[in-house]
């Protein structure tokens, strides 16, 4: 005889729950990275509705979620997580080759990330590159009319090769400035990049260039 159904199952209801944040982490995430970032960029920018700033509230909270699910869906799911850790046959907890093949890949995508190896580093800069085109054009047509300083871009927006390229500075020189201060940086690193590594704001960036 079969069970009857429960009303409300709380596995089905974590399982879609944890889709849906997760979903919905990935999609406000894409917006976040391609959205314009700088100095009043994202003021009159707006997707499917929402500025900015209110994905970055919807990607937080949804992030949020997520990770709260995450763990409720991992605790319910425990058995065949301990299973996976168990070596087949000798019935013992133990590194297999499934997770080192995941702490590779993990070890990876950190490396690549933080020393901005090749691939890493060019799909870090797609945005910037993707708007980069307008970007001057726009910042041309103003210049041409009169619209002043104000309509550039702001130094976070700039590459370190831009920004010596704008001060009369040598790329190779600035690198070697930052080195000395601790920092791995590569000239076709953002301004606004190099200061988080840096932990201070793109202004301050601008002085240690110009008073190394």
């Amino acid at each position: 005889m079969e069970k009857p159904r429960r009303f409300f199952q709380f596995r089905a209801f974590v399982s879609l729950l944890t889709a849906i944040c997760f979903a919905m982490a990935v999609i406000s995430g894409a917006v976040l990275f391609l959205a314009p970032s700088g100095r009043g960029a994202g003021r009159a920018w707006a997707f499917w509705g929402l500025s900015r700033r209110q994905w970055e509230e919807q990607h937080v909270w949804f992030c949020l979620i997520f990770t709260i699910v995450g763990l409720i869906h991992l605790i319910l799911n425990i058995r065949p997580i301990l299973y996976y850790l168990k070596i087949v046959g000798i019935k013992t907890y133990w590194f297999r080759l499934e997770w080192l093949a995941a702490l590779a890949v993990s070890a990876v995508v950190f490396a690549g990330t933080y020393y901005r190896w090749k691939p890493f580093a060019a799909f870090l800069e797609l945005p910037r590159r993707m708007t980069e085109p307008g970007r001057q054009a726009g910042g041309t047509d103003m210049v041409a009319r009169g619209g002043g300083q104000e309509n550039r871009p702001g130094i976070g927006q700039m590459t370190l090769a831009e920004y010596c390229r704008q001060e009369g500075l040598e790329p190779a020189k600035a690198v070697e400035i930052l080195r000395n201060r601790g920092l791995t940086v590569q000239t076709d690193m953002t301004m606004r990049q190099i200061a988080d590594l840096a932990g201070v704001h793109p202004s301050q960036l601008r002085d240690m260039l110009r008073n190394p």
